[in-house]
């Protein structure tokens, strides 16, 4: 004896796409020539079950028969978001599954169910109920240590999670597709498949002070961010001062001095390589040279050194406001004081080292401008900004 099989359409529900139980029917033909049939019910699925790791989602069922024993043909998948709406499987869940389990890879985050449905040759059963929630975890930036930066040089230690395995990560300041790309250790260099790596991050020392954002974009599309904020007020020279110390006003001459002020105690190693100690109170030789500016201005411009300090002294310049002061280059010794109590350094004229004539009198109003070499530190690390200015007559 034979079983043929054939289609019974009994309504459209029989059909693949059909969401009741779908029937079938069986045709016996004996050999007498006398057919007989019987129909079918084609099972619902069982409730799947979830495991969840990283942004992967494992969906496993357990086995359907077909009435007698019958082992169906697969399974399809279903899954839907926290609200019910039906959205398309990925990975290995798509199409007719003839095993009981299948994995959903780089999901997006979220809360997802997922459903079952039997399915022998032409026909599919309907689906069971729907599993418990899967919860797939958004992408996370979290750092550890303080937040609160306060000096430079400074690093933010912390660490992503929930990532897409495989993607690399750019660290970027105030904005995640635009904003300034910082330097950035992360370990491993490439997300590993749990989803986790830690990341140490650079904070430029020009940075503003006030609250920022830290945001750690993966170059599959994942981002996280997390907060921080700056407090270390950048360094600035706050007054300048050229005082006469000898018998004319307006000449530069022996006793004479200047005096630029500070906003902030000065990292002394930046103004003077290799000097340490920056609560104390140095006190170095140096030279002072005053020369005809050439340039823009046209102001002479005056500028310290001391062979006391390795590479040459850190001070900067000052434009005069004149070009009455020389018309040659003068040189003159020099006393070079920084006194941390009132954060200045303060420059005393000695005597003249070069000959020829004295530098001649600008006994005028003018105004002069004191510009610091870029490499003058606070002891909070910030960098030197901005330019101090006096008006009246100089020295």
């Amino acid at each position: 004896m034979r079983w043929l099989r054939s289609i019974v359409v009994l309504t459209a529900a029989t059909a693949l796409v059909g969401v009741g139980p779908a029937a079938l029917a069986a045709w016996n033909k004996s050999s007498s020539g006398d057919g007989r049939s019987r129909a079918i019910t084609m099972p619902a699925g069982d409730t799947p079950w979830t495991s969840v790791t990283n942004r992967n989602v494992t969906v496993s069922w357990t086995a359907a028969t077909m009435p007698g024993g019958i082992p169906v043909d697969g399974y399809k998948v279903f899954r839907y978001n926290a609200g019910g709406a039906a959205f398309p499987v990925t990975g290995s869940c798509t199409g007719v599954i003839a095993g009981l389990t299948c994995t959903e890879t780089a999901m997006a985050p979220g809360s997802w169910r997922y459903a079952v449905a039997p399915v022998y040759e032409m026909w599919q059963g309907a689906e069971g109920p729907r599993s418990s929630a899967a919860v797939v975890s958004v992408p996370q930036l979290n750092l550890t240590g303080s937040t609160n930066i306060t000096s430079f040089p400074a690093t933010l230690n912390g660490s992503v999670n929930n990532y897409i395995p495989g993607q690399t990560l750019t660290m970027r300041l105030d904005d995640p597709t635009t904003g300034q790309v910082l330097s950035a250790t992360v370990s491993p260099n490439s997300i590993p498949a749990s989803g986790t790596a830690s990341a140490q991050v650079t904070v430029p020392s020009t940075l503003a002070d006030g609250g920022h954002t830290l945001y750690a974009a993966g170059s599959d599309g994942d981002q996280a961010s997390a907060a921080f904020t700056v407090n270390a007020p950048a360094l600035t020279p706050t007054a300048l001062a050229l005082i006469n110390g000898g018998n004319q006003t307006g000449r530069i001459q022996e006793g004479d001095s200047l005096r630029v002020t500070f906003s902030q105690p000065l990292s002394v190693g930046s103004v003077c390589n290799g000097l340490t100690g920056d609560n104390q109170t140095h006190t170095a030789p140096g030279s002072v040279s005053v020369t005809d500016d050439n340039g823009s201005s046209g102001h002479d411009l005056l500028t310290v050194d001391s062979s006391s300090c390795a590479g040459g002294l850190n001070f900067g310049s000052i434009s005069l406001g004149s070009s009455s002061f020389v018309s040659s280059t003068q040189q003159f010794a020099a006393v070079i004081t920084y006194t941390p109590a009132d954060r200045s350094i303060t420059v005393v004229l000695g005597a003249r080292t070069t000959g020829g004539a004295p530098p001649s009198r600008a006994n005028e109003s003018v105004t002069a401008t004191y510009t610091p070499n870029p490499a003058i530190k606070a002891t909070n690390g910030r960098s030197i900004i901005g330019t101090v200015s006096s008006t009246g007559v100089q020295f």
